[in-house]
């Protein structure tokens, strides 16, 4: 069944339950043909003339082209800047937990007030990367340090593409999407390292044209 039928068949099937309940009132006068397409008719044309045209298959790739870029790039996280001057801060990624964790049986594994470095757990093998991909500067900047040092970084996004650039870079570039590594770590601006040094998290603030 065509797109067109499949419309039509949809809008004619809306009016049936209307027709089948109408009852025979007579004739009150002189009856004469319908001067108008109907509503139906005039759709299916436009839709007929957009094919013919070329309008509509331009239109159905335009909405792809819209949904793509919709999945695959992120918009902008709100309130970061970019770096001008290098600074640095160390964070202490220690959490302690004011409850006890318990299992569904009531058995505590973490008592109340224990205090847990999550390096000591899981260190950090890799160096967090966030610029913003969107910036000339900062990709091309990245860029160098994903290829320099290979599988030592993981490149995460606050803005831009990251589709476009795991392919031109043939390697995976990560999202902070709802900005939730930002806002764990502090970030305010971009782009901006974070390492492991002992039991904390070192982050540097580097301009882009500095990072090596």
């Amino acid at each position: 069944m065509s797109c067109f039928k499949a419309i039509a068949f949809i809008l004619a099937s809306l009016t049936l339950p209307q027709a089948a309940l109408a009852a025979h009132l007579g004739t009150l006068g002189p009856t004469y043909p319908v001067g108008e397409d109907s509503a139906l008719d005039m759709i299916m044309q436009k839709l007929r003339d957009k094919e013919k045209s070329g309008e509509l298959k331009k239109i159905e790739e335009a909405a792809k082209r819209r949904a793509l870029h919709s999945i695959t790039t992120i918009p902008p996280l709100a309130g970061l800047t970019t770096v001008t001057t290098r600074s640095q801060r160390l964070i202490d990624p220690s959490v302690t937990y004011k409850k006890a964790v318990t299992t569904e049986t009531g058995q505590i594994v973490i008592p109340a007030g224990t205090t847990i470095n999550p390096l000591d757990i899981m260190p950090l093998s890799k160096r967090l990367v966030f610029f913003d991909g969107r910036d000339a500067e900062q990709r091309e900047a990245v860029r160098r340090l994903v290829k320099q040092y290979a599988r030592g970084i993981k490149p995460i996004l606050v803005g831009g593409s990251w589709l476009d650039l795991s392919k031109a870079w043939k390697t995976q570039v990560y999202v902070d999407q709802r900005g939730t590594l930002v806002e764990r770590f502090g970030i305010h601006a971009v782009p901006t390292i974070i390492r492991q040094q002992g039991k904390a998290l070192l982050l540097e603030e580097i301009p882009a044209r500095e990072l090596r």
